[in-house]
């Protein structure tokens, strides 16, 4: 399974079948970029199609790109392997139809998850935007919420690109401001 795809996977599975999950516009970059490398890229959405998710330019780029197969309304069902293997076919099926399909391959890229999980910060006082990623950069710190002493990096971050690298920077980062955090509070 890979959440991000980069030119070392593209490597890796360079002329290969690849399953590739997700919608939205980094699904859709992920899904161009690997369709240079692999044999076939088989995109998996959940909808009825890319229009409400993806950019037009996408879209166009991926009708017009041979080796990219879009499956809508379709979802993962099973992944076949051994453990010392790695994962060898995955079956999809669609959700309307029931109909299975199951090709032959070893790398699942997974492009999905961009609504925030911070319904529990709601009593908490942390300041969220619209969609519900959380704001930080209220204080002399960039990472910090609006509560002193609390931070946010990665994904959930109003403003983060959304990329694992990027949340990692900002994990290496924030330790920095932490201890700042601690001097400022006289700890």
């Amino acid at each position: 399974m890979w959440y991000w795809a980069s030119p070392i996977e593209a490597k890796i599975c360079a002329g290969q079948e690849v399953v590739l999950v997700g919608g939205g516009n980094s699904a859709g970059q992920g899904a161009v970029f690997l369709s240079a490398h692999a044999a076939k890229v088989w995109m998996l959405v959940r909808s009825g199609g890319l229009a409400a998710t993806m950019s037009q330019y996408l879209i166009d780029r991926i009708a017009a790109t041979a080796n990219i197969e879009l499956r809508t309304r379709s979802e993962i069902v099973d992944l076949s392997g051994a453990p010392d293997s790695g994962v060898e076919s995955v079956t999809w099926r669609h959700r309307d139809s029931g109909l299975e399909e199951t090709r032959p391959a070893s790398h699942v890229f997974l492009f999905l998850g961009a609504d925030p999980a911070t319904q529990w910060l709601r009593d908490c006082g942390v300041v969220v935007d619209d969609k519900g990623f959380v704001r930080t950069g209220s204080s002399s710190l960039p990472l910090e919420t609006s509560i002193p002493g609390v931070f946010a990096v990665g994904d959930v971050r109003a403003g983060s690109v959304k990329r694992v690298g990027g949340a990692i920077g900002e994990g290496a980062n924030v330790v920095a401001q932490i201890h700042a955090s601690f001097a400022r509070a006289g700890r």
